[in-house]
């Protein structure tokens, strides 16, 4: 009888054990927290257009945070071609152009954006009209978006209504308590 007992307990604890191990690894999984990436440009990088276009579109893979969008555009000579605010229209941001009056330029577009897990990501890519411009020397655009808040960030960087934290601090209890009850019942078999 003695025997049946301690086949019975290494696997009870093992079964506690993997049960514990699984509970763990499932409550403590957080999400995947990747950045927003630019997946559409209208005019496209690289475009050859025959007329300035009125307006630059970014369209990313996610709702970007509403805060320090940056977009620049510049022609040939340095000079900006951009024409008022920014406006943001879910997942698009889109910056109205001015009419630059020049037929041949090289137009230089630098953009800088919050991520939805408040990251910043940017990039840089050009675009032509007419027979385009080669850019004067020394010309390098830049974009410069300030740090979200941290509270912004905190709350952008959750899982629907409920904060990753909150998610990792309650799976961290559960397997604590998986844990602790695995072992109250490894000593009270002992016990007998």
């Amino acid at each position: 009888m003695r025997t049946a007992r301690h086949t019975a307990r290494p696997s009870t604890r093992g079964a506690a054990a993997l049960l514990a191990a699984g509970a763990l690894t499932v409550l403590t999984a957080l999400p995947a927290s990747a950045h927003d990436e630019l997946t559409g440009v209208s005019p496209e990088p690289g475009a050859t257009l025959t007329t300035a276009p009125e307006e630059l579109e970014l369209t990313f893979s996610g709702q970007v945070m509403d805060i320090g969008h940056q977009v620049q555009v510049t022609d040939s000579e340095g000079r900006s071609v951009t024409d008022g605010p920014l406006e943001t229209e879910g997942n698009r941001i889109v910056q109205p152009l001015t009419d630059p009056g020049a037929e041949d330029q090289t137009y230089q577009v630098v953009w800088r954006v919050v991520s939805s897990d408040g990251h910043p990501i940017e990039g840089t890519f050009a675009y032509e009209v007419g027979a385009g411009s080669e850019p004067s020397p020394g010309v390098t655009p830049t974009a410069e978006v300030p740090e979200p808040p941290a509270e912004d960030a905190a709350a952008q960087a959750s899982t629907g209504d409920t904060p990753l934290w909150l998610v990792a601090v309650a799976g961290a209890a559960v397997a604590l308590a998986v844990l602790g009850a695995v072992s109250v019942v490894s000593r009270r078999r002992r016990g007998d």
